[in-house]
C-alpha cells in the first residue's frame, strides 16, 4: 500500500495555481482544445490497447476528451477521471450525463490519489506531465494503480514548442523579458525514458509525432494557447504588447489569416512492472 506522503509546500502552491487556471479557461480548453486533443489522443488510446472490460483512469482528465474517445472500447468496463480543476470536472461529468459509460470524475491530485492499489488496466496521461513539478510522482502513481501488466500512455510537448509559431512566442517574450509560462513545454525523449524507469514502468517506448495544425486566425491561437495555460506571465502591459507584435508577424500568421504550425508531440508507453517478490 501506498504510505502517508506530505506534498512540498512548493508544489502545493503551484497545483493550486493550475486548478485556477484551468478553472478560469475551462469553457475554451473544452472548446478550442477538443479537436487538438482528440489528434493526439487516439493514438494515445491506441497504445494502451484497451479491451472490452478494462479499468481505465485518466490522470488530469480536464473535461473528459480521452474518455470520451475510449466511450466505445470500455463501455463493459469502468472510467475515472481526475483532475485538479472543479470547473473542468463539472464540464466532464454534464458531458457523459446521459451517457451508458457512466464514468467516475474525482477532485484530486494526479500525483496523489485515493484509487485502490492495482486497480487499473490502462492509466491515460494527455498532456499531464508538463504541468507537473516532478513529473516522476504522477508515472510513479500511475504504476501504483496500474495492474502488473497494464498499460501507461503519456503524451507532452516537445521542441519547436507548438512549432514555429509557438517558437515565436518565447523568442519574443525573452526580449520583452515576460517570464516563461510554468509550464515545461519542451520534453526531450531521453529525459521521458529516465523518468519511466525510476517510475518502476517497463517496456518503455517514446514515439515522435509531428502534424500540422491550424487555427482560423490569430486571435483563436492566442485564445488556445491561454486555455492550455500555456502564455508567458509577468506584467499584462508587457503581454499586450507582445501579443500586438506577434499578431502582426508573418512568421505567425499567414497572409490569408491563418496561423499555421506543426507542434512536435512525444508519445510515452510503457507496462506496469510486476512487484518484485523480495
Amino acid at each position: 500500500m501506498r504510505g502517508a506522503y506530505e506534498r512540498p509546500p512548493e508544489a502545493r502552491v503551484q497545483e493550486a495555481d493550475i486548478a485556477h487556471a484551468f478553472d478560469a479557461a475551462a469553457a475554451d480548453y473544452a472548446r478550442l482544445g477538443a479537436g487538438f486533443l482528440g489528434l493526439y489522443g487516439a493514438q494515445l488510446l491506441e497504445r494502451l490497447a484497451l479491451q472490452p472490460d478494462a479499468q481505465l483512469i485518466d490522470l488530469g482528465c480536464g473535461p473528459g476528451t480521452l474518455i470520451a474517445l475510449a466511450d466505445r472500447d470500455v463501455q463493459l468496463g469502468s472510467a475515472i477521471g481526475i483532475d485538479l480543476s472543479r470547473v473542468q470536472l463539472a464540464l466532464a461529468r454534464e458531458r457523459f450525463r446521459r451517457s451508458p459509460l457512466r464514468p467516475r470524475f474525482i477532485h484530486e491530485s494526479a500525483a496523489a490519489t485515493t484509487l485502490r492499489d492495482h486497480s487499473a488496466d490502462a492509466v491515460a496521461l494527455g498532456f499531464v506531465l508538463p504541468y507537473a513539478d516532478a513529473p516522476e510522482r504522477i508515472l510513479r502513481e500511475a504504476a501504483r494503480v496500474g495492474r502488473p501488466g497494464a498499460r501507461v500512455a503519456a503524451t507532452v510537448w516537445g521542441s519547436p514548442f507548438f512549432g514555429a509559431a509557438g517558437e515565436r512566442l518565447w523568442e519574443v517574450a525573452q526580449r520583452r523579458r515576460i517570464p516563461e509560462a510554468d509550464v515545461d513545454g519542451r520534453y526531450e525523449p531521453q529525459r521521458l525514458v529516465q523518468i519511466a524507469f525510476r517510475a518502476q514502468l517497463e517496456d518503455v517506448t517514446v514515439e515522435e509525432f509531428e502534424r500540422e495544425v491550424w487555427w482560423d486566425d490569430f486571435d483563436e491561437w492566442w485564445a488556445t494557447l491561454a486555455a492550455f495555460a500555456l502564455l508567458p506571465t509577468g506584467r499584462p502591459e508587457r503581454l499586450a504588447a507582445a501579443r500586438q507584435q506577434l499578431a502582426g508577424d508573418e512568421r505567425v500568421v499567414d497572409p490569408d489569416g491563418k496561423v499555421r504550425s506543426a507542434p512536435k508531440v512525444w508519445l510515452l508507453s510503457a507496462t506496469v512492472a510486476a512487484p518484485d517478490d523480495d
